[in-house]
């Protein structure tokens, strides 16, 4: 993908011209996880993640509030106005609801014109990447002229309680970036690349429609370091 094209001889180009973020009010310490884990020491969790505490989302806390909130402060930082977006991309793996998107949500509760555009992208550590290259090239083809680009997860929610392989590494938090057409090619250029062989190693089984939720709710976590499994009766 190019990040800039010719467009009656001028180059369309993309940039970044803010970055704003938020974070939920919980901290989970490595000392409270040291309290769980009893075999790992805080100090053993700093020198395997490098991490000492992460962020996690209240019991109804949403990734779509997370969004919400950093898009707010992005607007109340002045780098732009509510007018001067042309679309709204959310990148989560954690949306609101199955449907409706959960961007097309935020463009009402943003107070976003009815003529921006609005789509979820369902990707992880990648996320942010494709959402730029999405983003530049929307702009790069004329479709849009300044795009909000929101990320945000509560990986909190999928975890497992035991699972201390992971749950001392992940967070939940958000993102927004605001990314405007430019004279100048300033973004990329991207490179792509999948393997999705590697998908049974890192998925969440419950909830889509090839493990819906039913009678049993029963939610898996696998991971290439162990599996849990958490399972209850639905009444």
């Amino acid at each position: 993908m190019i990040s800039a094209i010719q467009s009656e001889g001028r180059t369309v180009g993309a940039r970044i011209a803010a970055i704003a973020t938020h974070l939920p009010e919980r901290v989970l310490t490595n000392e409270h996880l040291a309290e769980l884990y009893p075999d790992w020491s805080s100090d053993k969790i700093l020198d395997k993640t490098g991490i000492r505490e992460r962020r996690v989302a209240a019991e109804y806390e949403t990734a779509g509030d997370l969004a919400f909130h950093a898009a707010e402060k992005l607007f109340a930082a002045g780098d732009c106005v509510r007018e001067d977006i042309d679309f709204l991309i959310l990148c989560t793996q954690a949306p609101d609801y199955l449907l409706p998107t959960t961007a097309c949500l935020l463009q009402d509760r943003l107070g976003l014109g009815r003529h921006v555009g609005a789509l979820d992208v369902n990707l992880g550590c990648s996320g942010f990447v494709y959402g730029l290259a999405l983003a530049t090239g929307l702009i790069a083809a004329g479709a849009a002229r300044t795009v909000l680009l929101l990320t945000a997860d509560t990986y909190s929610k999928f975890i497992h309680e035991g699972d201390k392989s992971v749950r001392t590494l992940f967070g939940d938090g958000s993102a927004a970036t605001l990314i405007t057409a430019s004279n100048e090619s300033v973004i990329g250029p991207f490179v792509f690349g999948t393997d999705g062989a590697g998908g049974k190693d890192l998925i969440v089984e419950a909830g889509g429609f090839r493990t819906p939720r039913g009678r049993i709710l029963l939610w898996q976590k696998r991971i290439h370091t162990g599996m849990f499994v958490r399972a209850s009766t639905c009444t």
